[in-house]
């Protein structure tokens, strides 16, 4: 490919981002004729600065229709972060419906990932979590109830993290993070309002603060259609294993 041509997709992927920034989800792009009129360039040049934003995931071409602007999933970063931090730096409005609130005494399985002896009370709740009044996630939360007393079904509503560093000053400061696709069952697809055939991911944590306690377990269903995890990895295993490519 030339330098030039080069340059002048470029330069139409940042034409075509800045249309597809002033459309709504659902809009129809101008067809590929049009726009090559329009900007003045070959009609194949346009087509493949499309095809850039096809495999961005920023459109989609509808056979015989033409192409559209398609509703992007939110991106979570794996980190210490709140649902309602997530939502409010992708210009969201958070909110909570609690669905479930209870004291518990610890099974074996639940003390051993919260360091606890079997027997000790445990505070269990599930909330709905939404974004702007669209459902997004359900999540089941187990704290140590002796971390946190007093807390009970009004303190809720928002950010949890949030709470937990403003009345127990207790800071997660790091988390063991187990991801895997699932099929909800009828109870979960209902609340989040997605189809029978609509995959979701599921997070369990278990986050640890500075003092190496464990203070939380979570089990997190997020609708598939609407979130992405990222992280970025790095670590001794990639740094042995370009040792072993070195060698």
């Amino acid at each position: 490919m030339a330098k030039g041509d080069s340059a002048t997709r470029h330069a139409l992927r940042a034409r075509l981002r800045e249309l597809i920034a002033g459309a709504r989800l659902g809009d129809r792009l101008p067809s590929e004729r049009e726009l090559s009129l329009r900007w003045g360039v070959a009609r194949m040049t346009v087509r493949h600065a499309m095809d850039a934003l096809v495999a961005e995931g920023l459109v989609e071409r509808r056979q015989g229709s033409g192409t559209y602007v398609i509703p992007q999933p939110l991106v979570r970063l794996l980190g210490l972060t709140s649902f309602s931090q997530d939502m409010r730096e992708r210009g969201l409005v958070p909110s909570s419906q609690l669905m479930a609130f209870e004291t518990i005494r610890a099974d074996a399985t639940v003390a051993r990932q919260l360091g606890l002896q079997p027997g000790d009370r445990v505070i269990r709740f599930t909330r709905l979590r939404s974004g702007s009044g669209e459902p997004m996630a359900i999540e089941t939360v187990c704290i140590p109830a002796v971390l946190v007393p007093g807390l009970g079904p009004d303190d809720l509503a928002g950010s949890l993290y949030e709470l937990l560093a403003r009345r127990y000053r207790i800071v997660p400061d790091s988390a063991s993070v187990t991801i895997e696709p699932v099929l909800p069952d009828p109870a979960t697809r209902t609340l989040l309002a997605i189809a029978p055939e609509q995959p979701c991911l599921r997070l369990r944590m278990i986050d640890s603060d500075t003092r190496g306690r464990m203070v939380m377990l979570a089990d997190c269903i997020y609708r598939g259609d609407t979130y992405q995890l990222h992280a970025d990895v790095a670590g001794v295993a990639f740094s042995s294993i370009q040792a072993r490519r070195a060698s």
